[in-house]
């Protein structure tokens, strides 16, 4: 497959850089430029803030960066051949920057809450509801959501036991890593005694309605997110329970032998978006999924961090308790969003690159 031009909205954030760091050395997709606050410098100027040095591929990108908030955008993306674009923005700018980008032909996946639950903008987990593209682009254009972080190591189990069972209630606690809430927290000492153990603003409630837009339980929901004096890796504790009784080994056949054929061959997909433990997840052994690297560099392993790890603590008459790790950097986010172009582009959802199209798709 001929590589695409693609381009990241953000030059100095984790996630962003999350994003630069798999694009980096990535087979279908070529990073052409960076979109950030930081325009006019080199990308080489801005501090890299994860652990993995820089990758050496991204010395490649000589473009400036480019001034996110500037009207004429999408116009300097065309000029440079950008087909993609994945945005790593703060909802607010991305509001205004992702629907000037989508609306004037560029196709755009999106790690931010901004259009999660518009109407028209499919919210989708490449493992989970690959049928959201069907009916896409909307009338905002190819504009397409990943979901928070935190609900993946919730929805991976979840929607396969909901796609044969009734689930009446959702309880849920959340151990969330520093990172989840940026850079900030990891080097501000003070910011980062203030978030631990205190529950994060807003997030139980984002957790619940997206879950709900993709599975439609209408269940009872239970949740509160806390923060945790980690760095990466998002852990939840949850407990469901069902209209009818199930077995401990019914429920753990079902996860393990779900599917996923839709997947195949894409760069970032491992074999199995799931993995059944039979111990629990910790971040030290279980971060990385299976990969037989212990600390891999995810600019050239792709698939490292790509899978949840679930332990079936109990099954007991209709309830099910399982505790789930993700890593919520690469699978809750930068690589969940990069999975969802792979799969688009797979689908044949992104047509041949038309770099000078009509504001208005005749395709509405």
């Amino acid at each position: 497959m001929a590589s695409t031009r693609v381009a990241v909205l953000g030059a100095g954030g984790f996630v962003s850089q999350r994003m630069q760091q798999r694009l980096a050395n990535h087979p279908w997709f070529e990073l052409a430029a960076v979109a950030g606050q930081n325009h006019g410098r080199l990308l080489a100027e801005v501090p890299w803030r994860l652990q993995h040095s820089r990758p050496e591929a991204l010395s490649g990108v000589s473009e400036p960066i480019l001034d996110v908030h500037s009207p004429d955008l999408h116009q300097m993306l065309k000029s440079l051949d950008v087909a993609i674009v994945f945005s790593a923005l703060p909802s607010g700018p991305a509001q205004k920057i992702e629907f000037l980008l989508s609306r004037n032909g560029l196709v755009v996946f999106s790690n931010a809450s901004a259009y999660r639950m518009h109407p028209e903008v499919p919210l989708v987990v490449a493992d989970v509801n690959p049928e959201a593209l069907e009916h896409w682009p909307g009338d905002l254009g190819r504009l397409a959501c990943a979901t928070n972080c935190t609900l993946i190591p919730v929805l991976h189990p979840l929607h396969v036991i909901a796609s044969h069972h009734t689930i009446k209630g959702v309880k849920v606690r959340s151990e969330q890593a520093l990172s989840g809430a940026g850079w900030t927290l990891l080097f501000d000492d003070e910011k980062r005694k203030a978030a631990i153990d205190n529950e994060i603003e807003g997030e139980a409630e984002k957790l619940i309605e997206e879950a709900e837009r993709i599975l439609q339980l209408n269940a009872e929901w239970d949740v509160v997110c806390k923060r945790v004096d980690a760095e990466e890796g998002h852990i939840v504790n949850v407990e469901l329970e069902l209209e009818q009784d199930i077995t401990y080994e019914g429920i753990k056949s079902l996860i393990e032998s779900q599917e996923y054929n839709h997947l195949r061959n894409l760069p970032s997909a491992p074999d199995s978006p799931m993995i059944v433990l039979d111990e629990s997840p910790t971040r030290a052994r279980h971060l990385w999924g299976s990969s037989q690297n212990s600390n891999p560099d995810p600019s050239k392993e792709l698939v490292a961090g790509m899978e949840t790890c679930v332990h079936l603590e109990n099954v007991s008459g209709n309830t099910i308790t399982f505790r789930a790790l993700s890593h919520n950097t690469i699978r809750g986010a930068a690589g969940g969003v990069v999975l969802l172009a792979e799969l688009a582009l797979a689908k044949g959802k992104i047509p041949s690159v038309d770099i000078n199209p009509s504001n208005v798709s005749s395709e509405r």
